[in-house]
């Protein structure tokens, strides 16, 4: 099914839903609420921080993106920058280790939230509505578009209109007697606590490897990416001001649902309704949007030849592809049936984060690099988004990632299995590129990345670009 290509039906507000599809996950909301208590109000301005760094990280996805539209995003985008060995692990170590642990983990806290609510069991809803997704996945890109548009901004609108609701203080719980200090731990704790914060915009770039099925991508996917970190920020900010004021600080940092649980204190029993709604939303759209974005990204490394084929196949009648999707999905089922079988705690889940945001700071790292190396080495090569005040964004989000990397692995035992990981990865791409008669840091021309990526994705719908063979002519190499 070499021949098949993926379908380019997306507009803005399928991409907008993607990107931030992820970011406002259940993991997420807990980091939000658990943050605001262990910093109180002042995770407001820690949170702008992250938002400053991923707002660099995001303006250079934008530019590899729009350079590069291919699936295999932060992979084909390392070819020609630092080959293939790089290319494998930037994809491997930051979105397969994502999946296996913060894929699972959300299930676990939609379920956890229903179990509140209802009494049923929590692995019923996670199973079920992983099921449901896969059937929806294994349909097309269309289906996954109208639902996610839906279901993402339904999450959002609700998040904020609680937000805004615990501000008004209308129809709400009595306020704390005392409010919290602005800053309850001195500022040199709060900056400690940008490695938390940057989870609040968790894969703010999944929309990136949408690029072949994306109408416009060299405008599209900038600006969904964004706008929707922007968006995702206010919206934050809205919540986690207003639970402050209903609960006190020490029961947001112990709780193991404490976004649940603000809403809980501020609104009663309807917040504790509306937010258990709102948990179970996010589930089902990180969920989603790890079933459509990375058995995308392993299909452009297969096209390349960095997977094995049978993760380029693609299915004659939906045109998806299907093994990445089912790959995607046993890799979640390792951390469910895994917590089924143990306790699934709060340590288990934070973990999991801690863990998940090492290995994909690492990619994040290696993005960046990306963009600083085929500047100098292509500086005639057509870049439809180019990155403003060029390199100041990658060099200060190159630094703050490896300050939040060192922060994380700080804890013993997330170095000890961040590192385990790290190595399996390389292993793996070292014995399979050997292999294979691959070279390990021979990076590829760029014209070739290009050619590949246009002769497999439909036309761009009128989107500006140069065709590759009066492209490659314009490349000035050193």
């Amino acid at each position: 099914m070499s021949g098949l290509k993926l379908s380019r039906s997306l507009g803005f507000w399928a991409a907008y839903s993607t990107s931030v599809g992820l970011v406002v996950s259940g993991t997420a909301m807990v980091a939000l609420a658990n943050g605001y208590g262990v910093s109180g109000p002042a995770f407001s301005l820690v949170a702008l921080g992250a938002l400053l760094v991923i707002l660099c990280v995001a303006l250079s996805y934008s530019e590899l993106a729009a350079m590069l539209p291919g699936s295999g995003m932060v992979g084909e985008y390392t070819l020609p920058a630092l080959g293939k060995l790089p290319a494998l692990f930037a994809v491997l170590a930051g979105y397969i280790v994502l999946v296996g642990t913060d894929g699972g983990t959300n299930m676990i806290i939609g379920g956890q939230s229903l179990e509140r609510l209802t009494g049923w069991p929590w692995y019923l809803f996670s199973l079920g509505i992983l099921a449901v997704l896969v059937a929806i996945n294994l349909k097309g890109v269309e289906v996954f578009g109208r639902v996610q548009t839906t279901l993402a901004i339904s999450m959002m609108l609700m998040l904020g209109l609680v937000g805004v609701w615990g501000l008004t203080g209308i129809g709400t719980e009595p306020l704390l007697a005392v409010q919290p200090d602005f800053s309850p731990v001195p500022w040199r704790e709060q900056v400690g606590h940008l490695s938390l914060a940057i989870w609040l915009f968790i894969g703010m770039e999944f929309v990136a490897p949408l690029a072949e099925e994306v109408r416009h991508p060299g405008r599209t996917i900038p600006l969904a990416m964004i706008f929707g970190c922007g968006s995702i920020w206010l919206v934050d900010l809205l919540f986690g001001l207003s639970i402050t004021r209903y609960i006190g600080l020490d029961e947001l940092a112990a709780s193991t649902i404490p976004h649940v649980d603000g809403a809980a204190a501020m609104l009663g029993a309807p917040g504790l309704i509306v937010m258990g709604g709102i948990s179970i939303l996010a589930a089902v759209t990180t969920c989603d949007t790890y079933l459509v974005a990375v058995p995308r990204m392993l299909y452009g490394l297969s096209r390349e030849g960095l997977l094995p084929k049978i993760f380029c196949w693609l299915h004659p009648t939906a045109r998806t592809p299907w093994f990445g999707i089912f790959f995607v999905v046993g890799l979640i089922m390792i951390v469910l049936l895994y917590a089924m079988a143990n306790r699934a705690d709060i340590g288990l889940i934070t973990m999991m984060i801690s863990v998940a945001c090492t290995t994909w700071l690492m990619s994040y790292v290696i993005a960046q690099v990306d963009v600083l190396v085929l500047r100098k080495r292509y500086p005639q090569a057509e870049r439809p988004f180019r990155t403003p005040f060029y390199p100041v964004p990658q060099v200060v989000g190159i630094g703050a990632c490896l300050y939040m990397i060192g922060s994380l692995v700080s804890d013993g035992q997330v170095l000890l299995i961040a590192v385990v990981c790290s190595a399996l990865i390389v292993a793996f791409g070292v014995v399979y590129l050997n292999k294979t008669g691959q070279a390990l840091f021979t990076p590829l021309p760029l014209e070739e990345v290009l050619r590949r990526i246009e002769a497999r994705a439909e036309s761009a719908d009128g989107a500006a670009r140069t065709p590759v063979s009066l492209q490659a002519a314009q490349l000035k190499l050193e």
